[in-house]
């Protein structure tokens, strides 16, 4: 094997190596698994460590129990053995008979037994020295009543002295027990100690480990919710990049990048349909604008009455037409661009008076009287913007007021905007219709047989008022009119507001 290929091997070993020292989940199910033990290890841990120290307490608590009840019981027994010690010996003394010897020896033999179970219950506060002495003295006492029984009266004070001494054994073995019992208090201490501890340390610990998977968790999902609202404003300019601790997450995201590209390869197509479109319908309509323009000037020859109001019908169809196309090219571009607003500060009456001389034609040939504020409203907005908006909503209130009605435009001063107004005396727009309205390509249903003689339009101006609004970070809704018809309410907050 070549160097290089053995160096290439070992390169992608510790590569590997590498990459399996790194715990990262595959799935959202192994994150979320993994995430709930990390937090509930402390917890366990503490859970664990509570039930040793119970379990200890437990164990001492049995056996400082056992050991109190035995010494009781020995020690009560050591008593009860001295006593009868002391009758069979008084009754010898009296009665001389050997069963009173015989079972003073049993009694004795039985207290050697009780010293014995004692001894092996290991008190450390009860000497062993002292139980030997006792047991001593107990053979002792046995063997001086069978061979010198005259003796019993000395024999009979050696068990009261005998008495003072298991008493003392009693006292001895209570003092063990309130030791044992001062240390199962000092364990029940430590137990509660660390309890705390828990409370104090592991929680807070556990619920920091919480906080940390809920923003480890939430942080892709929040990159994810916020391309896909990016993707469903249409804005496919800004890539699609999730952070995410699974691979699960980030095949998710990279799909997401995918449908980002693929919609904005849609769009880009879409736009330059619409832009080749408008533009290649342009060419023919500027020869019927310029040979109705001749028929009704009367350049190829005087025309009679019908001649011309057909030449009036062509050349003010044409320039609606041409009107609607320019909506489609605005409608395209703004699509495309998303520009960013160019502020400035404008006359917003010298707006309206601009777009109503541009819009003359038509409003001359409907007969409509235009009514606008007459007052200078200095606002600051995109210029290009707010024309459109204005130039939009004109349009579509001239196109549906009754020929000899009249179209107003109003514009007023609030504390942190200014709303534009545009109202006509039409038929209106149907309740059921209002939202849809803004929609792009929508054409309402009810209101077109209205508009006699008039070109069906795109439904696209409407949608670009609406999207220049909301660049403004405005709204706009409509309403029927004070005295019938639509009034269209479009609120601009100031600068600083948006």
């Amino acid at each position: 094997m070549s160097r290089p290929a053995a160096a290439a091997i070992e390169h992608s070993r510790k590569a590997h190596g590498r990459r399996r020292l790194v715990f990262r989940p595959r799935s959202i199910t192994g994150l979320l698994l993994t995430s709930f033990g990390l937090v509930a290890l402390p917890l366990i841990v503490a859970i664990v460590f509570g039930v040793l120290y119970v379990d200890r307490l437990t164990d001492q608590s049995e056996h400082l129990v056992l050991q109190g009840v035995e010494v009781t019981r020995y020690s009560k027994r050591l008593s009860t053995l001295l006593v009868g010690m002391e009758r069979s010996a008084r009754q010898y003394g009296v009665l001389q008979s050997d069963e009173l010897i015989t079972r003073f020896e049993r009694q004795s033999r039985d207290f050697d037994a009780m010293l014995d179970a004692l001894g092996a219950l290991e008190l450390d506060t009860l000497p062993g020295w002292n139980l030997d002495t006792l047991r001593a003295q107990a053979r002792e006492l046995a063997e001086r009543l069978r061979t010198r029984p005259a003796q019993v009266q000395s024999l009979i004070e050696e068990i009261s002295a005998m008495q003072r001494e298991t008493d003392l054994i009693t006292q001895q073995g209570n003092l063990f027990i309130d030791r044992e019992l001062a240390r199962l208090q000092a364990t029940a201490a430590d137990a509660r100690f660390f309890l705390l501890l828990c409370v104090f340390a592991l929680i807070p610990g556990a619920l920091a480990l919480t906080a940390f998977f809920v923003v480890v968790i939430a942080r892709p999902l929040r990159q994810i919710s916020g391309a896909v609202t990016r993707l469903g404003d249409g804005d496919f300019s800004q890539q699609i990049k999730v952070f995410a601790p699974t691979a699960e997450l980030d095949a998710l995201g990279a799909r997401l990048d995918w449908m980002r590209r693929r919609l904005a390869t849609l769009e880009n197509e879409k736009q330059q349909f619409i832009r080749h479109m408008s533009h290649e319908l342009k060419t023919p309509l500027a020869s019927i604008r310029e040979g109705a323009e001749l028929l009704r000037d009367g350049t190829v020859g005087k025309l009679n009455g019908a001649q011309a109001d057909v030449a009036e019908i062509l050349q003010q169809n044409s320039l609606e037409l041409a009107k609607l196309i320019d909506n489609l090219l605005d409608f395209a571009a703004w699509q495309q661009q998303h520009a960013k607003l160019e502020y400035e500060r404008f006359d917003l009456n010298a707006l309206f008076e601009a777009i109503v001389a541009r819009q003359r034609l038509t409003i001359e040939g409907k007969e409509l009287s235009v009514v606008t504020p007459g007052e200078t409203m200095d606002v600051t907005a995109d210029r290009d913007r707010m024309q459109l908006i204005v130039d939009n909503l004109l349009a579509n209130a001239v196109k549906f007021a009754p020929p000899g009605s009249t179209v107003t435009l109003a514009a007023e001063r609030m504390v942190s905007a200014t709303t534009i107004s545009v109202s006509d005396q039409g038929p209106g727009v149907p309740a059921h219709e209002r939202d849809a309205i803004f929609d792009a390509f929508y054409q309402g249903t009810d209101s077109q047989s209205h508009a006699k003689g008039a070109l069906r339009g795109t439904g696209i101006g409407l949608s670009v008022v609406r999207e220049c609004v909301h660049a403004h970070g405005g709204r706009i809704d409509v309403t029927d009119a004070p005295g019938g018809g639509a009034r269209f309410h479009v609120e601009i907050p100031d600068r600083h507001a948006v």
